[in-house]
C-alpha cells in the first residue's frame, strides 16, 4: 500500500469516526417540530457556509473562481446527486420503514460503490476481497436486525437515495481528479442547498425557514459542525483512497455509534452488536490487506 493510500485510510477512518459521533449526537438532540425538507436545508446550507469560510481564510477563492464549465458541470451533478435528491428521498422514506431497516439497507453503501467502480474508475478487488465485502454484508445485516424487506415505497426511496449516494462516490472521484477536494465538498453542499431551498419554495415550505426557533437552530448547530468535518476528510480520503476501500471503511461509523450509546445511554453492549463489529473489522481487514494496486492504467487516476 503507497504512502498516498495509507493518507488517504487514515482520512477514512477519521471520517467513519465522525460519522459515528454525528449518528449518536443526532440520536441524543433531536430537534422537534422541523420539517426535514427545512432540517436540510439549515444543516446543509449551514456546512456551505462553513466550508466557503475554510476557502476564504486559505486563500482558495481564486482556484474556485477559476474553475472551467466542465468543472463545474461535475461540481452541480455531485450537489445534485449527492447534495439534494437522496436527502429527500431518505427522509421521505424514514415516513413509512423503521429506522433499523433503513440503516441497514443504507449499509449497502459500500457494495453499489463497488460495483461502479470496478468498470467506472478501472479499481479491482481480489478474491480475498470480494471475501471481505460478503463478511461485512453478513456481519451488517444477518447480525444487525434484519427481519426482512417489504420493498414498499419507503424502502424503495431509501435504496435509491443509497444508490445515489453511490454514483456520488464516482462523479467524485472523477472530479477529484483535478480540483481540490476542498472545493468538491463546498461544491456538493453549497449547490445542493440551493436546490433544497429550490424544492422548497415550489412547494411553498421556505416560509417554515422564517419561524425556526433559536433553540432549534442552536441545536442544529452541533449537526452543521459535525457535517462539515465529515465531507472535509470524507473527499480527502476519496482524493487519495480507491473509492471501493473509502466506501467499505465508512461502515465503521456504525460500531462507533452503538459504543457511544452503550457508554452515555443503554449503559449495555448486546452481544449481536459485538459480534457484527467484529465480522466487519474482519472483512475491513481483508479488504485493506489484500487491496490490488495498481488500478487499470486506463483507469480515471486522482492527481492531487
Amino acid at each position: 500500500m503507497t504512502g498516498r493510500v495509507k493518507n488517504g485510510l487514515i482520512f477514512a477512518l477519521v471520517t467513519a469516526m465522525i460519522s459515528g459521533f454525528s449518528i449518536f449526537y443526532n440520536k441524543v438532540v433531536i430537534v422537534q417540530g422541523l420539517d426535514p425538507l427545512i432540517f436540510n436545508i439549515m444543516k446543509n446550507g449551514g456546512v456551505a457556509v462553513v466550508l466557503l469560510i475554510s476557502l476564504v481564510t486559505r486563500r482558495k477563492l481564486p482556484a474556485l473562481t477559476a474553475l472551467s464549465p466542465r468543472k463545474w458541470m461535475k461540481l452541480s451533478l455531485i450537489g445534485l446527486i449527492g447534495g439534494s435528491i437522496p436527502f429527500i428521498l431518505f427522509f421521505e422514506g424514514l415516513r413509512s420503514v423503521s429506522a433499523v431497516n433503513a440503516n441497514l439497507i443504507h449499509k449497502t453503501l459500500f457494495i453499489w460503490v463497488a460495483l461502479f467502480a470496478i468498470p467506472i474508475l478501472g479499481e479491482r478487488l481480489s478474491i480475498g476481497q470480494i471475501i471481505g465485502y460478503v463478511i461485512i454484508a453478513w456481519s451488517n445485516i444477518a447480525l444487525g436486525g434484519f427481519t426482512g424487506l417489504s420493498f414498499g415505497r419507503g424502502e424503495q426511496l431509501i435504496l435509491l437515495a443509497t444508490v445515489l449516494w453511490s454514483v456520488e462516490n464516482i462523479i467524485a472521484k472523477v472530479a477529484l481528479k483535478d480540483t481540490d477536494s476542498s472545493i468538491v465538498a463546498w461544491s456538493r453542499m453549497a449547490i445542493g442547498s440551493m436546490i433544497l431551498i429550490l424544492i422548497a419554495v415550489i412547494q411553498g415550505k421556505f416560509i417554515l425557514l422564517a419561524r425556526v426557533t433559536p433553540h432549534q437552530w442552536f441545536a442544529t448547530l452541533g449537526s452543521i459542525l459535525f457535517l462539515s468535518g465529515y465531507v472535509l476528510a470524507w473527499y480527502r480520503a476519496l482524493s487519495r483512497a480507491p473509492a471501493t476501500l473509502v466506501a467499505s471503511v465508512l461502515i465503521l461509523a456504525t460500531p462507533v455509534t452503538n459504543v457511544l450509546s452503550a457508554a452515555f445511554l443503554t449503559h449495555t453492549l448486546p452481544y449481536p452488536q459485538v459480534t457484527s463489529f467484529i465480522g466487519t473489522l474482519g472483512g475491513l481487514l481483508l479488504i485493506t490487506i489484500l487491496m490490488r494496486y495498481p488500478v487499470r492504467k486506463n483507469a480515471i487516476q486522482t492527481v492531487h
